[in-house]
């Protein structure tokens, strides 16, 4: 391949694309004041999760999941699978892409239909997939270095305002592990961890595949405790019952800054902030499309195909639920069950287990 990302633009991607929703919506806020301990266990899963994904990418370095899931089961059943990854892929590009057109509709442009807003995002995402995922990950560097200054400043604005409450964070584990637990399993794993599951598409273009493992682990690991610490100032700042009930925590805790009446109204800083989480993560899920898509039905990733995917993205994001309440009730009661934990856990390990006991047998026939 040719084209080639390097280890740093991987670690952009990597962080970013976990970071996505996973921040605007607070992952694991149901487990109230423990909230920052789900991430913080989580990565534990998420680095074993991302130790499978390694192997299987080791023992098929140049190809991507949907080419080496139809060599490890077959042309019939292995492109069965592929074709559901790739309409795995499309289906959570449009649930986050859902999530952002809600996001704006209902802060900044509240006078916008979610149409309009749909329509703006897919066609810079379309543009975006045209010039191709090397000049992608740059300009994911420049936006990862933009979110952890905006991320450092509001912190800051948090401490000096006086807004962080450590009160708001006791008692620790009060009602037990058991309610951190079920925000951990299937939740808390699943996103934005196991959705890493996408870069076993991507990895193939990474420069050396040796730095593959040491890059993707410390990304897990930074997201993990970005993830946690992210939680903690939200919980001490809004309180375990607020940051439960809003919408978007962090755009709530941002609205709250107010500095000598001069430093305030930051929350559009948070919204800029969120749109280019939101941006690389769709279009990373949309990479994924266009890439299983065009490998599996041998087509060439033109621009009027990568439209096509735009545009059937872009419609079932509208289509996705009635309403947002129903959209995050199903994202949060039915997607993981029976979408992550499948394409996340199950597939994966069961393609490894089976390339395993293939490559035993092989020399064994021998």
């Amino acid at each position: 391949m040719k084209i080639k990302i390097d280890g740093f633009q991987l670690f952009c991607l990597m962080v970013v694309f976990m970071l996505g929703s996973a921040l605007l919506l607070d992952i694991g806020k149901g487990a109230k004041q423990d909230a920052w301990l789900v991430p913080l266990l989580a990565t534990f899963f998420g680095c074993l999760l991302f130790l499978v994904y390694i192997s299987l990418y080791k023992k098929y370095p140049e190809s991507p999941l949907t080419e080496y899931t139809i060599e490890i089961f077959g042309k019939y059943l292995g492109g069965i699978i592929s074709f559901c990854y790739v309409i795995y892929f499309i289906y959570i590009a449009s649930r986050v892409l859902r999530d952002f057109e809600e996001l704006l509709t209902s802060t900044t442009y509240y006078r916008t239909s979610i149409v309009t807003v749909g329509i703006c995002m897919i066609l810079a995402l379309v543009y975006a997939i045209c010039v191709g995922i090397e000049g992608f990950s740059r300009v994911t560097c420049l936006c990862f270095s933009i979110i952890l200054i905006t991320f450092l400043t509001l912190n800051s604005l948090y401490i000096i305002g006086g807004y962080i409450k450590i009160e708001n964070l006791q008692p620790v584990l009060g009602s037990g592990f058991k309610k951190v637990w079920k925000e951990i399993f299937p939740l808390g794993m699943t996103v934005p961890f196991g959705e890493l599951i996408t870069f076993t598409m991507i990895l193939p273009y990474l420069n050396k595949t040796s730095k593959a493992l040491k890059v993707g682990l410390l990304a897990i690991v930074v997201s993990g405790l970005w993830l946690s610490f992210n939680a903690l100032v939200l919980t001490s700042v809004l309180g375990a019952d607020m940051a439960l009930r809003s919408t978007f925590p962090a755009f709530t805790a941002a609205s709250h800054i107010n500095i000598a009446s001069f430093i305030q109204r930051l929350d559009t800083f948070v919204i800029v902030l969120m749109v280019m989480l939101g941006f690389v993560k769709i279009a990373i899920y949309f990479f994924c499309a266009v890439i299983g898509a065009s490998g599996l039905f041998r087509i060439k990733a033109s621009p009027p195909f990568i439209y096509f995917i735009g545009i059937i993205i872009f419609f079932s994001s509208l289509m996705i639920a009635p309403s947002y309440q129903a959209h995050i009730a199903e994202g949060l009661k039915v997607v993981p069950y029976f979408f992550h934990l499948p394409f996340h856990i199950g597939i994966p390990l069961l393609l490894l287990v089976t390339a395993y006991i293939k490559q035993k047998i092989k020399p064994a026939a021998l």
